[in-house]
């Protein structure tokens, strides 16, 4: 199926999360320091690049390459049943849309191993890594029995091993296991061969926040790691707040970002959950706004919306757009094709930017979507996820909370 390359729009930024094993002077306050500043729409640490042949039901035709419309990815924690029993019977929801830009500081749950590389040593180049039958993706949760929570943790433990064989605990995807590695010396220090990361940091949009369940959504999609397109296990993480200072404008194959920077020490809320659908988490303050309806699945219809987005320091405003593809019901994510057709939004942005995954749709005055991705051959247009999904999530999450 051929088509347009898509882009998600969430922005992450966590260079200095990632760390070489093969090194070993590590700096504790590095990732502070990365989650302090950065471009929000970067995509060297957090954006999917997605193929969409193989994600779209029979009612939306692949569209080429998709980026996502932001950098962040969910942890998975919440269980089908508890969506599957959200959703088995028929309410009307409400929720306060909100379409402000905010903050995502996350903090993986292991370390994951990002990519493996060789090591020169006087007897050759050798890979203790994946002689140990380790791959990128897997998440290290222990070294010799001592739990890792961070780079460091591991970089030391290798360090100080002097060449003795390290048993690890690891988990790909639902498997736990357990292998043994044996650094070597080259370069100067004891290696493995491991490039690992434990956090991420970006920027993305907030959909809306559910008075019920005292829950708030955005994103639409999950944060990913950039090396491995796999969602980010959370271990934890908090939502902030966020300056915008700037927009590079969309253009062809060159997908436009918001940028910004964090802007206070103080954590808005926690972050409960990364997965498909989206970030899930609690506020500490309440957001201000009247609550609107939720369209169901089958309500949500082709024709005249508005995207409710964040683009400067004046806060969330309307644009028009179209929708102009809707998906089976029963498909997760990639429910929407959405088109910008605001003068005003495609003069600033050029259509769909990095930064603005998690913008609610309106249509008729009721939320109907969130959007999720941007097609990088038309900036103007990309997907959107259907709000009632999120909404089942948000009261998974509130119930089990």
């Amino acid at each position: 199926m051929g088509g347009k390359e898509t882009v998600s729009f969430f922005s992450i930024l966590a260079p200095k999360g990632v760390k070489n094993i093969k090194r070993f002077k590590f700096n504790q306050k590095s990732i502070a320091k990365a989650i302090r500043t950065f471009s929000l729409s970067v995509g060297a640490t957090a954006i999917c690049m997605l193929t969409a042949s193989g994600f779209l039901g029979p009612g939306l035709p692949a569209q080429g390459n998709v980026l996502e419309a932001s950098a962040f990815n969910s942890s998975g924690t919440l269980k089908d049943s508890g969506v599957i029993a959200a959703s088995s019977h028929e309410e009307t929801r409400y929720v306060i849309p909100l379409g402000t830009t905010f903050g995502i500081k996350l903090f993986t749950d292991g370390v994951i191993v990002a990519s493996l590389s060789d090591i020169y040593t006087e007897t050759g180049l050798c890979c203790p890594a994946a002689e140990a039958g380790l791959r990128p993706g897997d998440y290290l949760l222990e070294a010799d029995s001592k739990l890792l929570e961070s780079n460091t943790d591991l970089a030391r433990i290798i360090g100080a091993s002097e060449g003795r064989e390290l048993r690890l605990k690891v988990r790909r995807e639902d498997e736990v296991f357990e292998t043994s590695v044996t650094p070597v010396y080259g370069d100067g220090s004891f290696k493995t061969g491991m490039w690992v990361r434990d956090s991420a940091a970006g920027i993305g949009t907030l959909t809306f926040y559910d008075p019920k369940t005292g829950i708030f959504a955005g994103l639409g999609h999950g944060i990913c790691d950039m090396d491995t397109s796999g969602i980010m296990a959370l271990k934890s993480g908090e939502p902030a707040e966020i300056t915008l200072c700037g927009i590079t404008k969309g253009e062809v194959n060159n997908p436009g970002q918001l940028k910004g920077y964090f802007s206070s020490e103080e954590a808005l809320g926690t972050l409960l959950a990364n997965n498909d659908a989206g970030v899930y988490g609690t506020l500490s303050t309440v957001p201000a706004g009247a609550p609107i309806e939720v369209l169901s699945r089958k309500d949500v219809k082709k024709g005249a919306v508005q995207l409710l987005c964040s683009l400067d320091q004046n806060g969330p405003q309307l644009y028009d757009a179209q929708i102009e593809k809707t998906g089976p019901a029963d498909q997760k994510t990639k429910n929407l094709v959405i088109k910008v057709t605001d003068p005003r939004l495609l003069s600033l942005t050029g259509g769909i930017v990095q930064g603005m995954s998690g913008c609610p749709i309106l249509q008729d005055g009721k939320l109907a979507g969130a959007v999720t991705h941007v097609f990088t051959e038309d900036p103007t247009t990309g997907y959107g996820i259907f709000a009632e999904t999120m909404c089942e999530y948000a009261v998974g999450f509130g119930l089990s909370k």
